[in-house]
């Protein structure tokens, strides 16, 4: 794999990675928001959305990396 492929690769992890990142953070944020009316910390369920994204964000980096390396057995 070329150094232009390989940066493209990173690039495109970090932003697919990131917008689900995102995404999951945002939900998450939705799905906890009657709990933090009736609660006073609220800033722990920001941080708990916050985890959450960036756990599913770099997972999802790491998937795609791991899937763009070339099979040997096909080859």
């Amino acid at each position: 794999m070329g150094f232009l492929a390989r940066i493209g690769v990173h690039v495109a992890g970090l932003s697919i990675g990131g917008a689900l990142g995102m995404v999951s953070a945002i939900i998450t944020l939705y799905l906890l928001v009657d709990a933090s009316f009736n609660d006073t910390e609220g800033p722990v369920w920001l941080i708990l959305c916050a985890l959450i994204g960036l756990v599913v964000g770099g997972l999802s980096y790491k998937i795609i990396l791991w899937a763009s390396k070339g099979s040997t057995l096909l080859r």
